[in-house]
């Protein structure tokens, strides 16, 4: 991004929430050390190069704490109930035994994915041991299940990041997706939050709303941004929403028509556009220890390893992580040593598609 984009991303925002979003990207930072920043570099040379070994660890891991949640938002597979892999949730000494591994290199842990992390029993004791090894934490909930119990557990533990899922400034309009919930509560739940954070004289957790801008929404924008803003959270944002795009009713029912509100070119025949990071920078590891090759995908079916079965380091260059890397080569896609998905997805995910 050129300065000149910065400037107009900050103006476009507002700049007292432009600045606080550049301060959410950089509070990992604070973390940093000797070791682990050369390790970024290493990577990021490595990515850049395409090579299909990393002599490097990830920087940025996805724990998913639980693929359990108390909301059935249309377009997740957890909320259709197709998610490809049991449900369950981590186990708290195998979570210190990962985080302990991870320590040297890692920036942030996202304590989430599939599920709704707050139904975690533990999810107190997780962020607590994360934060205690010098790793940023970042959680995202849509806040349906909350306490003043928990909210000033979380900021006694250590939370540093916190994004809230809020996709409507009517109850009729945040319901159309996030079903079952209750606007309301969310409202109050950050309410919560914000005292707690008060009343401890806390910086954290940095608080985002993001609102996933569906066809049904894109003219509230400025509603939830009012919203956050009377609730005490630090910054809004806006994120695209993703559909299974060989699916006409998703495209139809959900994609805004505002083609700067979309992460597709066009509603007609859309088409993901982006690259695949993750298989260098990050790693997923799901709360059966499964090795996603990244976020996205959920089916167990598609893992690259296991992370109660091998150490990471081991994992990082099997054949599977290789194979999957070979996708990506420089100059075009290699033959890989065992078929992945990123063979058939090659950064262009049909999302809920194996």
């Amino acid at each position: 991004m050129t300065l000149g984009e910065l400037f107009t991303k900050l103006r476009r925002l507002g700049w007292r929430n432009g600045l606080g979003l550049i301060g959410y990207h950089l509070l990992p930072l604070r973390y940093s050390t000797p070791c682990k920043a050369w390790n970024v570099v290493r990577v990021k040379i490595q990515r850049w190069l395409r090579t299909e070994h990393v002599w490097g660890m990830p920087y940025r891991y996805y724990l998913d704490p639980i693929n359990i949640c108390n909301l059935h938002c249309p377009l997740c597979p957890t909320g259709l109930g197709i998610l490809g892999r049991p449900r369950g949730y981590f186990d708290l000494t195998a979570f210190r035994r990962i985080v302990d591994e991870i320590a040297p290199y890692a920036y942030t842990v996202e304590l989430y994915n599939w599920g709704e992390p707050f139904l975690h029993p533990d999810i107190v004791e997780m962020i607590r041991y994360a934060h205690s090894r010098r790793i940023a934490v970042r959680l995202s909930s849509n806040m349906n299940r909350f306490s003043p119990e928990l909210a000033q557990a979380v900021v006694e533990a250590g939370l540093d990041r916190l994004i809230v899922s809020l996709d409507g400034s009517t109850q009729e309009t945040y319901v159309r997706y996030r079903r079952g919930g209750d606007l309301a509560r969310v409202c109050e739940n950050v309410r919560l939050l914000v005292e707690a954070k008060r009343r401890a004289h806390s910086k954290t957790p940095f608080i985002l709303v993001r609102m996933l801008v569906m066809r049904h929404n894109e003219q509230e924008i400025e509603a939830v941004r009012a919203l956050a803003n009377d609730l005490g959270a630090d910054a809004f944002s806006v994120a695209p929403i993703f559909v299974d795009t060989t699916d006409a009713n998703q495209v139809a029912e959900w994609l805004p028509t505002e083609r700067a509100l979309s992460a597709y070119e066009s509603t007609s025949a859309p088409t993901n556009r982006w690259a695949c990071a993750e298989l260098w920078e990050a790693m997923t590891i799901n709360w059966d220890g499964g090795l996603s090759p990244c976020c996205w995908v959920h089916q167990k079916s598609t893992d690259l390893g296991n992370a109660f079965e091998q150490p990471l380091r081991e994992a990082w260059n099997s054949p599977a992580y290789v194979s999957a890397r070979r996708a990506f080569a420089c100059g075009g896609p290699k033959p890989p040593l065992i078929e992945t998905v990123c063979n058939r997805c090659q950064g262009r995910p049909l999302y809920l598609k194996e």
